[in-house]
Formats: C-alpha cells, sequence, structure tokens
C-alpha cells in the first residue's frame, strides 16, 4: 500500500487509527501504518495528538479472571438508580457524587426507566449491598435504586471471554 504524504489532517485517518487501538491497545505502530498506507512517525504523531486532546483517555486490558493464579473473588452488580434532578445541575452534581465512589467502576446517564446504570465492584455481596443502602441511596435526591449481580461474564469490551486462542472462526455463509 503507498505511503501517505504530506500533512495529515484527515478526520478518517484518525479514526481509522482510533478503531485499531480499540480494538487492540497493543496493535504495533508499524502494522497501524501498513494497514493505513501512512507512515508509522504519522500514526504515532496522531496517537499523541488524541492522548492530549483526551479523546484515548486510557489503554485497557480485558482479564479472565478465572484463569488468573490467584483469583479475586470480586463481585460486580449493576446498579439503576432513579433520581430527582437538581434545579440548576440536573444530572450532574449528582453524577459527580455517584462517580467519586472507589466501588463505581462505570456510570451512566440512560433513557428509560430509571436515570443512571451505575457498575460497582465489591469483595463480597455484604460489601456491595451495603455501599447501596448506605452510601448511594443516601445520596440527596436519590429517589430508588435496583441491584442485579453479575452471575457470569461472557463477552466483555468486545471480546468474548474464555474462548480458546486455537478454537476456529464461524464458517461463513452466503
Amino acid at each position: 500500500m503507498p505511503k501517505h504524504t504530506g500533512k495529515i489532517n484527515s478526520s478518517t485517518i484518525e479514526a481509522q487509527v482510533l478503531a485499531q487501538v480499540s480494538s487492540n491497545a497493543r496493535i504495533p505502530s508499524i502494522d497501524i501504518a501498513d494497514q493505513l498506507g501512512i507512515t508509522v512517525d504519522e500514526v504515532e504523531t496522531i496517537l499523541r495528538k488524541l492522548e492530549e486532546n483526551g479523546v484515548i483517555i486510557q489503554y485497557t486490558t480485558v482479564v479472565d479472571e478465572k484463569k488468573m493464579p490467584e483469583r479475586s473473588s470480586k463481585i460486580k452488580a449493576l446498579i439503576e438508580v432513579s433520581v430527582r434532578p437538581e434545579k440548576r445541575t440536573g444530572f450532574e452534581s449528582i453524577a459527580k457524587k455517584i462517580s467519586q465512589f472507589s466501588n463505581v467502576v462505570d456510570h451512566y446517564l440512560m433513557s428509560g426507566g430509571y436515570d443512571f446504570l451505575v457498575i460497582v465492584e465489591g469483595n463480597s455481596l455484604e460489601e456491595i449491598s451495603s455501599f447501596v443502602s448506605d452510601k448511594l441511596a443516601s445520596i440527596d435526591n436519590v429517589r430508588s435504586t435496583a441491584t442485579r449481580f453479575i452471575m457470569k461474564r461472557y463477552k466483555e469490551k468486545g471480546t468474548i471471554i474464555g474462548r480458546k486462542s486455537t478454537e476456529e472462526r464461524l464458517a461463513v455463509s452466503p
């Protein structure tokens, strides 16, 4: 593939680089450059710009916890939270309070029957229960919560959990 020449201004190229690192954060810059027909320096410049502008916030890893030698027994729960928005700040000040807790690993504003989806992690059912009753439900303007515990992970961040690397790909049908 011919190498790109000239200054890179294309948001299309940035989007393609971002797509590559989003699906594999460890992909070498040379592989991205080869796939997109640009230089390694251009790839690294784009990545640095995306990091500096806060587009790339963090590189992450998906871990199959069952295969870890010393498994942690972390428990995750999804908590649906209904709130009464505050007059001047709406959902924002409540969201900031919720996001500050160390148990909270993900936090989303939702449409539908509840306002926030909060994903929490703890060492036991009791720890999560205590978090919900003592910390989350006690925040001003939190009207109700509904907790659902995650029993088993099958897929996370687009990655199937527990798949052996030697498994064959699914057949493509016309």
